[in-house]
């Protein structure tokens, strides 16, 4: 079932990578229709040319009839005659697929042969008749009727129409090249749509277009292209199969991305799905625009994302995780050090990248634990759970698990049972380093801090209000968060202000009704309501406004379920020798499982209150595209 390699016949030792699988196909279909790749024999992007060749390999014995030495070549420019897809973008219904149309043209290529036509109501070039009437003609003929054909033939009116109709050696060519030219055209539109299809998905997923909604996504353009087609999305891979009801053939096509988060370029994705749907610009211009989209370069080169990771830990910190003025030094360099690791060795070795989150929250948790255990006149100098969560914020799977909660909560139990299950495992990784890291420093120092919370005293004189100590480190957060996430200069007042509008609420509730998951609730359903009436009324880009702000809600939930930090009691029961060895083992569960659990108690009610504010704007959904938003 793999790819087949030169010289690898009959060796076991050769290595099982996805290349081997053909897995990493679709990640260089830019390169491979513009370079030299899997598409040399078609001859570039030009869809007609390869609709042309097409038929030419299906049928190689049209060109040994009729040779045209003005055609063009591979690569070359298409001929004047050549029909516009533009013009036959989404209001040319397509009769079949691929394959019936090179069936068709064979069977009329064999009929032309023999004398007789399999299509119904075609004529044939040798005596330019129809099926119907060439059995007419070779019924036997009585007398009479062969003397009243002859009377026939010499009327007048036979005659006249005669002289107005073109000679025969005119008209005989004229029927074959009329239906090779519109097989040619319906295969160059089916290639034009299934390929700005299969690259459209490719760049959603790639930039983080919202998950649960993907396969409503395809099937909207699939209807409007009037493409049959049937998805099926798994995190991480889409398939994509075209129908042919003629043939009852089906195309089957697997988009494999690396999913990630790009603002800037999803945005820039939406516009070309919607200016396709509503029918403003044609599909090879739309198709040349996504390549453009996909071959361009990052907004922000990846010093600057440290950067802007380090100034987001900082941020959230004073009003997540309560972190003094004092504090904010330490989780600015601790911070740098986790970007670090995350944008330059991760990429670099791949063998590392499989246990970047469990280092890097090792190696946070035992610096922030070394300097919270820092006294001065009696008192700890930094403050040991702030410093510890605040490093991790930016590398928690606060998006993967909000993802699985809404895909499982629209149905969707392949993709949201699967990623529901990573993001869980993810958590327990996290977990596990903060308690491996706290326990390592608790072992080579007996006095290490056992903190769990920073002191009310402190904060008050620190900031000396609660509004201050939150709403503008809120604002601030937002900012870098969306820096961080390649977004558009012109999208940060829109993002801060959705952010900002979001947390107020969410902090009233949770002062009125304390820590729980309503108070997510009904922050999600704020920035979620603003979003969508932001997107239906001005035209704004929903999903790319409202994700920083969605970003607001996780840490403040991690922190007042204290989930983050539960490691430390067991590292104290290791430290001070627990004689029970029960309290150690329940210790290390509830240490382990806090963060999961946590986590899936956020995505709930963020998941539910996006839900509803999408049912207040849109009640109906909409007619055309998808809701583009979470």
């Amino acid at each position: 079932m793999g790819r087949h390699k030169e010289g690898a016949d009959g060796d076991l030792n050769t290595s099982i990578s996805p290349e081997w699988f053909g897995a990493t196909d679709d990640l260089n279909r830019v390169t491979a229709r513009r370079g030299t790749g899997v598409e040399d024999g078609f001859g570039g992007v030009d869809h007609h040319t390869q609709a042309k060749m097409l038929l030419d390999h299906f049928n190689p014995k049209r060109h040994k009839r009729r040779r045209h030495p003005k055609q063009a070549q591979s690569g070359a420019s298409t001929a004047p005659s050549t029909p516009d897809l533009g013009e036959h973008r989404m209001g040319t219904p397509v009769d079949g697929s691929i394959l019936s149309q090179l069936l068709r043209s064979c069977a009329d290529n064999s009929a032309s042969e023999s004398g007789f036509s399999l299509t119904p109501g075609t004529r044939t070039p040798e005596n330019n008749a129809t099926e119907s009437e060439t059995d007419t003609a070779r019924a036997p003929r009585s007398r009479r009727g062969n003397k009243r054909n002859v009377k026939w033939y010499n009327s007048e009116q036979h005659l006249a129409e005669r002289a107005s109709t073109p000679p025969p050696w005119e008209h005989r060519k004229r029927p074959k090249s009329d239906r090779q030219a519109r097989l040619t055209k319906h295969i160059a539109t089916v290639l034009a749509r299934q390929q700005y299809m299969m690259q459209l998905c490719r760049t959603l997923m790639m930039y983080g277009a919202p998950t649960h909604r993907l396969e409503e996504y395809m099937a909207m353009t699939a209807n409007v292209l009037e493409i049959r087609a049937q998805f099926l999305y798994i995190p991480g891979c889409m398939f994509i199969s075209f129908d042919d009801a003629l043939t009852r053939t089906a195309d089957v096509k697997i988009i494999r991305v690396v999913q990630g988060l790009d603002l800037s370029r999803l945005a820039a994705t939406h516009n070309v799905y919607k200016n396709v749907v509503h029918d403003v610009i044609s599909l090879e211009q739309a198709t040349e625009e996504l390549d453009d989209i996909m071959t361009s370069t990052a907004r922000y080169n990846k010093w600057l994302v440290i950067l802007f990771m380090a100034l987001a830990s900082v941020s959230v910190g004073p009003y997540a995780f309560s972190a003094r003025p004092i504090d904010l030094p330490v989780i600015f360099v601790l911070g740098l050090l986790v970007g670090f690791m995350q944008q330059v060795v991760a990429p670099a070795s791949s063998t590392y990248a499989n246990v970047l989150e469990v280092s890097a929250a090792i190696l946070t948790s035992f610096l922030a634990r070394a300097f919270g255990s820092i006294k001065h006149n009696g008192t700890y100098l930094f403050c040991f759970p702030a410093i510890a969560q605040s490093a991790i914020a930016m590398i928690l799977p606060g998006f993967a698990v909000l993802s699985s909660s809404l895909e499982l909560q629209s149905h969707q139990m392949n993709a949201g049972s699967i990623r529901l299950v990573y993001t869980i495992i993810y958590s327990l990784f996290l977990g596990y380093g903060v308690t491996v890291g706290t326990t390592i420093y608790g072992l080579m120092d007996p006095n290490a801090t056992t903190q769990t919370q920073c002191t009310a005293d402190s904060l008050e004189a620190a900031y000396g209000s609660q509004y201050v100590q939150h709403f503008p480190f809120v604002a601030l957060f937002c900012l870098f968060a969306a820096l961080t996430n390649q977004s558009r200069l012109k999208q940060l007042p829109v993002t801060v202000g959705m952010g900002v509008c979001g947390y107020v609420t969410n902090y009233f509730s949770t002062t009125k009704l304390g820590p729980n998951q309503v108070a997510n609730t009904v922050g999600a359903f704020t920035i979620g309501l603003m979003a969508h009436l932001y997107s239906r009324i001005w035209h704004g880009h929903a999903a790319a406004t409202m994700i920083p702000g969605i970003f607001t809600l996780v840490p403040s939930g991690l922190a007042s379920s204290g989930s983050i930090i539960s490691g430390l009691d067991f590292s104290e029961s290791i430290t001070h020798n627990a004689t029970a060895p029960g309290t150690t083992g329940a210790a290390s569960s509830n240490s382990l499982t806090a963060l999961g659990y946590g986590m899936i108690q956020t995505a709930i009610g963020i998941s539910v209150g996006l839900f509803m504010s999408a049912l207040i704007v849109y009640p109906h959904g909409k007619r055309r595209s998808a809701i583009f938003s979470l």
